[in-house]
């Protein structure tokens, strides 16, 4: 790889040396040593040993490349970046480096259960899937509060833009499927890498690679994954840009239902476009639902919801629907 220098930890020979392994963990990070070395360390403690950890330094970090060469585990490689590829491009670089018959994603904020990757492949195999796509609840922190997402597993045959995107009701939540749940068979992923976008581009990523022939979506209903959400720092899906996010949308049309685009169009993007202030905005993604999605009357609610409530109704009401789910 052109812009890619690996590095093996811990072991005398180079990746092209090594043996192939079941899985290889990737993770991407830079300037945060404390933290990845904790997502390292929930990897180590797999049940599953046949294994590798592929840790992306995206950039230059020799603080996180010291702290992570002090590790004693041959199993830990290091990708050095010599330049910042972003969090897409980090993990496209992690799994073009990866020996493993499968890549399983985590960021180095996060952390796995002992038995995430043992329950994932048990389940893998049982599915007969050619390409699984394999997820798992999650246990989230939002500074005290515990929750398990998602409130529902995805249903049997169930279009993966619905289940991420349309709400059922207006006071429930979407689906969930976080990235550092997600393993797949390293031939899907290099054959769909992931994108880089600013918005969604784990739900693109998704829709993609659930397109492919033979693909399908295996889902284990324990919480295996958790995943620390910072409130005072922003996420790639908070940022309210309305244009970005309805050219998102746009982009992904085809891979949409018209149900799921109508919905996104209705709620998240107007949101955006509401809190900017921006009245004709709001009017034009709503003829752009009704010309191109098919809108339900939930979604006619939520979208009168959305331009007349209040925000801080909206929070009082995110609240209640985070504490339907939270764990004791």
């Amino acid at each position: 790889m052109k812009d890619v220098e690996a590095k093996d930890a811990g072991a005398k020979g180079g990746a092209a040396e090594a043996a192939p392994v079941t899985v290889s963990a990737v993770i991407p990070t830079r300037n945060r040593p404390h933290l990845v070395l904790n997502a390292v360390e929930s990897v180590r403690a797999q049940t599953v040993t046949d294994l590798e950890i592929v840790v992306v330094v995206d950039g230059p970090d020799p603080a996180t490349v010291t702290a992570l060469e002090a590790v004693e585990d041959r199993r830990l490689r290091i990708v050095q970046n010599p330049r910042s590829l972003g969090p897409a491009g980090a993990r496209n670089a992690g799994v073009q480096a990866a020996l493993g018959e499968w890549i399983a994603f985590l960021d180095d904020d996060d952390s796995w259960a002992p038995e995430k990757l043992e329950r994932q492949l048990a389940a893998a195999k049982a599915s007969g899937a050619k390409l699984p796509v394999v997820s798992c609840s999650t246990s989230v922190s939002i500074g005290e509060r515990r929750y398990v997402w998602p409130q529902r597993r995805p249903e049997p045959g169930e279009p993966i833009s619905d289940y991420l995107i349309d709400r059922r009701s207006p006071l429930s939540r979407p689906g969930y499927l976080a990235t550092p749940t997600i393993m797949v068979p390293r031939a899907l992923a290099l054959a769909v890498p992931m994108p880089d976008y600013r918005h969604f581009e784990d739900w693109g990523w998704l829709f993609r690679a659930l397109d492919q022939p033979g693909a399908e979506l295996v889902f284990v209903d324990e919480p295996l994954c958790f995943v620390e959400i910072d409130e005072g720092r922003a996420s790639l899906h908070s940022v309210d840009d309305w244009r970005q996010a309805f050219e998102w949308a746009r982009t992904h049309r085809p891979l949409m239902t018209g149900n799921a685009y109508a919905a996104f169009l209705m709620t998240k993007v107007v949101g955006m476009a509401r809190r900017e202030g921006d009245w004709n905005a709001v009017r034009r993604l709503l003829a752009e639902a009704t010309r191109a999605g098919d809108p339900k009357m939930r979604h006619y609610l939520m979208f009168f919801g959305t331009c007349v409530v209040p925000p801080s109704f909206h929070r009082r009401v995110r609240a209640a629907t985070h504490s339907d789910a939270a764990t004791a």
